[in-house]
């Protein structure tokens, strides 16, 4: 995180790009969330250490490097800074998951949340969630892959995490039939919700 750093994060910029410049191997360089610093200089939200640290930037990677290579990813490209978009050579986009990609999803988050919860801690064995009898739990999760069209990955992982608070969170430590419904019809809400906001 580079607003931290305040006044330092120029000489830190610096001191990245020498690193990378050091290697005899070459380096990938993996911005995430890359906008919230690589934003437009002309937003005036934008505090002057942080425009001197983007003008560090933008001197180290103004020319082809044989030693680096920087990977950006966002959520808002069109955030970007000029400058920034003028030295992406490619494009990559990565769409929301179809309906098949978000089943295979739920069914890998589904094992590894509520059938086979992680350990806490290394001593400590998780106390194993308790599902309802009777229940096709393959189909479930079929179904639900129809009802959260839209989802991303971190979504359809913090869906599933929901069923595993709420089985712990139960009496008898079951994950039934309505909690999972119940899970799925909040984070739909929660999901609506959030593309209103972005609108």
């Amino acid at each position: 995180d580079i607003v931290p750093l305040g006044k330092d994060g120029v000489t830190a910029m610096h001191k990245v790009f020498d690193w990378s410049h050091a290697s005899r191997k070459g380096v990938v360089l993996f911005i995430d969330e890359a906008d919230a610093f690589l934003r437009k200089r002309s937003k005036v939200s934008m505090t002057e250490d942080l425009r001197s640290t983007l003008n560090a930037f933008l001197y180290r990677t103004g020319e082809t490097s044989r030693k680096f290579m920087m990977v950006l990813a966002s959520n808002q490209p069109d955030q970007f800074d000029w400058a920034i978009n003028d030295r992406l050579d490619e494009l990559i986009p990565f769409a929301l998951p179809e309906v098949d990609e978000r089943f295979r999803m739920l069914k890998l988050y589904f094992r590894l949340y509520v059938m086979a919860p992680p350990r806490i801690s290394w001593w400590k064995k998780p106390k194993p969630i308790l599902l309802q009898e009777g229940t096709n739990w393959e189909q479930k999760l079929s179904v639900t892959a129809g009802k959260v069209d839209g989802f991303s990955g971190r979504e359809i992982s913090k869906l599933a995490v929901s069923w595993q608070g709420r089985a712990y969170g139960s009496v008898d430590g079951m994950l039934t039939e309505e909690v999972f419904d119940e899970c799925v019809e909040e984070m739909v809400e929660q999901h609506r919700q959030k593309v209103t906001w972005e609108k």
